[in-house]
């Protein structure tokens, strides 16, 4: 679960837009997103889909997850010399005007709106993908999305602590395909991110609706609040996710509350945590027993008895 995984192509598309301002196509990065399990049967929870169904909020959880990678555009950009990811950006946003798509165009506006010619608060971006192809990486990005309610606290390019960065991205039918196929994202995903230290690193991450399609698949996340803290020396995370997950799969809702916090190591599974799953008639109880194995306590009428324990692997869950 603290691996990375990109199902909703929230952070693969905001890399993308990002970082591909860098002056050659291609710079950007798009990893196809993975689609929930084909065999997700529709509510309520029972011992057959419970599984199934857990996979599916996980994943959903993870996708948001990876906005964290956030530290590759306020981290050293890989091209352009020393200049980080968004003063990259606004840079090549005045000199060109453009994204440097193969085929295709896209016209980036940036309102600098305390006239520094520097990223800061209260700045907002916008950017209109027309069919904008990148050949290195094979996919082509078309429609709207902006960056806005930009809050900048010190100095987080250059990570001088303390520091904050609040920002709000959006999408406006904002798709992306290549080879395996199309993803389509619309709604807004705010991220408060911010450290005292440069060593334990604070994000708040939330929406109130964001949407994707692919495949065939509509999902959408809202009410969603997520909160993670991670130590950069130890390489440790504390996690708490909590919203409602709405899916054509599913052929309903389910919300999901973290009641315990999930805690580990980076790129492992949680070996700490529980999150309760439920719609209006069923529930199932998400208990990790440690980084191999989680339980899951399913009530199939809601009358608070556990039905039926089942206990899977990190590795069935299949989500990293």
């Amino acid at each position: 679960m603290f691996t990375r995984k990109f199902s909703m192509l929230i952070v693969s598309m905001v890399l993308l837009l990002l970082v591909s301002c860098g002056g050659s196509g291609g710079d950007g990065i798009v990893i196809a997103p993975t689609p929930p399990p084909a065999n997700l049967a529709a509510l309520p929870i029972t011992a057959a889909n419970a599984q199934d169904i857990t996979a599916d909020v996980l994943v959903a959880v993870v996708s948001t997850i990876d906005i964290v990678d956030i530290l590759d555009i306020i981290g050293p950009a890989d091209v352009q010399g020393t200049n980080p990811g968004l003063a990259k950006f606004a840079i090549n946003a005045i000199v060109q005007q453009t994204v440097a798509c193969d085929t295709g165009e896209a016209a980036v506006e940036w309102n600098d709106a305390d006239n520094n010619f520097e990223v800061s608060t209260g700045d907002t971006f916008d950017i209109d993908f027309n069919m904008c192809f990148f050949e290195d990486s094979g996919t082509t990005l078309d429609g709207l999305t902006s960056l806005t309610d930009l809050v900048v606290t010190g100095d987080p390019l250059n990570r001088i602590a303390p520091w904050v960065l609040e920002l709000t991205f959006g999408f406006d039918n904002l798709s992306g395909t290549d080879s395996t196929g199309t993803v389509i994202v619309d709604g807004d995903v705010n991220l408060d991110y911010r450290s005292d230290d440069n060593i334990v690193e604070n994000i708040v991450i939330t929406t109130a609706s964001l949407t994707t399609q692919q495949a065939g698949i509509t999902e959408t996340l809202s009410d969603y609040v997520l909160t993670q803290t991670f130590n950069v020396n130890a390489l440790t995370l504390v996690l708490s996710a909590n919203g409602i997950l709405t899916s054509t799969l599913l052929e309903g809702s389910v919300t999901f509350e973290t009641l315990e916090d999930f805690t580990g190591t980076f790129e492992d599974n949680p070996s700490a945590g529980q999150m309760l799953i439920s719609d209006p008639s069923s529930s199932v109880l998400v208990t990790v027993v440690d980084n191999i194995s989680v339980l899951l306590d399913i009530d199939f009428d809601l009358d608070g008895i556990i039905d039926q324990t089942i206990e899977v692997t990190w590795a069935e869950l299949d989500i990293d």
